[in-house]
C-alpha cells in the first residue's frame, strides 16, 4: 500500500499560505507517500489564470498542483494549453454541465498536445469535485483541508483491502493534525498502476475484459469498497470507484492492444461506477470527441456520480508515446 496523493486544498489564493504548505510537504520523507499535491478552489472570474500560475514557484520539483478549474462556457479556457506548456506540474479541469457546451469543450480537448492532455480532464457533474485525483481535484471547500488517494490494487487483489484502507486513513489523519487542517477522509477508489492492475482485479472476478459480467463485477467490486469504508468508519470522498485509466494499467493496455476492449465497452463499464474514460487514446477526431462527451453526460445523469473524462488525442498511427507512461496503444472505437 502506498498513498497514491497526499493533497492539501487550499480555500484561497494566498501566496504566502501556498509557499507554507509547499514547504511543509517538501519536508515530509516518508516512503509510503508516493505523491504530494496542492488543489487549489474553483477558479474566479475575476482572477487572471497568468496571475494564478505565478503563485507557483518554477522550480518545485516534489509537488504538483491542480490550479485551474473552469466551467465549460468559461473563455478562458482557450488560455490553458499555453500555460500548461510552462510547467509540466500544472494540472486543471472543466466542468461541463450543459449538453449545448459540448461542442466547444470538445473542440478544446481536439486541440490539446498529447502530453497536455494527460494533465487536463473534463468533469461530468453538478459542481467542482473534492478529490486528490488530479486533474479534477479542486479545493471546493471553506476550510483548509487534507485528503488522500491509495495505491492498494494489489492488496485488494490478496484479501487485504480493509488492512491497507485502515493504514491509510490513519497516515491521512496524522498528517492533517500535524498540518493543523481539517481531515476530509479518503479517496477509496481502486486505481491501477501498470502492473499494479485493477483489470486483472475485475478478469479474476469475472473473465477476460470484455466479456458478459464484467460490468456486475466492477458494481460488486464499488459494493465492496463502500462496505470496507463503513465498516471501519472512514469517510469516502471524491470518486470513490473503481478506476480503469487506460495508459497507467498493463492489463487494460493489453486488452486494448488485442482489441478485445473497445470505446463502447469501456464505455458501458462506466455505467456501473467507473470513474469515467479516463487517459484513453483516441484518433484525433472532433465529430467522435462530440459525441463521445454527448454519450459521457447521458451516462452521467443516469448514474448521478462524477464522470471524469481525459482523452488523450492520438494519430491513428495505433500507439502514441507519452513521456512517464510510454507507448499506448489507441482504442478502436467500433
Amino acid at each position: 500500500m502506498k498513498i497514491r496523493a497526499l493533497t492539501i486544498f487550499v480555500t484561497n489564493f494566498d501566496k504566502n499560505k501556498i509557499n507554507d504548505y509547499i514547504q511543509k510537504l517538501e519536508e515530509i520523507k516518508d516512503e509510503k507517500i508516493w505523491t504530494k499535491r496542492i488543489a487549489l478552489p474553483p477558479t474566479p472570474r475575476d482572477l487572471s489564470l497568468d496571475k494564478i500560475a505565478d503563485l507557483i514557484p518554477i522550480d518545485s520539483k516534489e509537488i504538483i498542483f491542480s490550479l485551474f478549474h473552469l466551467k465549460s462556457n468559461d473563455n478562458r479556457i482557450k488560455e490553458l494549453a499555453g500555460i500548461l506548456h510552462t510547467n509540466d506540474k500544472i494540472y486543471a479541469s472543466v466542468l461541463l454541465k450543459r449538453p449545448e457546451e459540448t461542442k466547444d469543450v470538445s473542440d478544446f480537448i481536439y486541440s490539446l498536445d498529447p502530453e497536455i492532455s494527460t494533465r487536463v480532464a473534463v468533469l461530468i457533474y453538478d459542481d467542482f469535485l473534492l478529490t486528490p485525483y488530479f486533474p479534477v481535484g479542486s479545493a471546493n471547500t471553506i476550510t483548509d483541508s487534507i485528503g488522500i488517494s491509495v495505491l492498494f490494487a494489489n492488496d485488494y487483489l490478496q484479501g487485504k483491502g480493509n488492512i491497507s484502507l485502515i493504514n491509510a486513513n490513519e497516515i491521512g489523519a496524522k498528517y492533517a493534525k500535524d498540518f493543523k487542517v481539517r481531515y476530509l477522509g479518503v479517496d477509496i477508489s481502486l486505481s491501477p498502476w501498470m502492473t499494479e492492475s485493477v483489470a486483472d482485479i475485475i478478469e479474476n472476478k469475472s473473465g477476460k475484459l470484455f466479456s458478459p459480467g464484467n460490468t456486475f463485477a466492477v458494481f460488486g467490486i464499488n459494493k465492496e469498497l463502500f462496505n470496507l469504508a463503513w465498516q471501519n468508519k472512514i469517510k469516502p470522498i471524491g470518486f470513490s470507484e473503481v478506476m480503469l485509466p487506460v495508459a497507467e494499467d498493463i492489463t487494460l493496455m493489453k486488452r486494448v492492444e488485442e482489441e478485445s476492449l473497445r470505446l463502447p465497452h469501456l464505455q458501458q463499464l462506466t455505467f456501473a461506477c467507473v470513474a469515467g474514460l479516463d487517459m484513453v487514446a483516441i484518433t484525433r477526431d472532433k465529430d467522435l470527441y462530440y459525441k463521445i462527451f454527448l454519450d459521457s453526460i447521458a451516462i452521467q445523469f443516469n448514474k448521478r456520480r462524477p464522470y471524469g473524462i481525459r482523452i488523450i488525442p492520438s494519430t491513428g498511427s495505433g500507439y502514441i508515446f507519452i513521456n512517464g507512461y510510454g507507448k499506448i496503444p489507441e482504442i478502436k472505437t467500433v
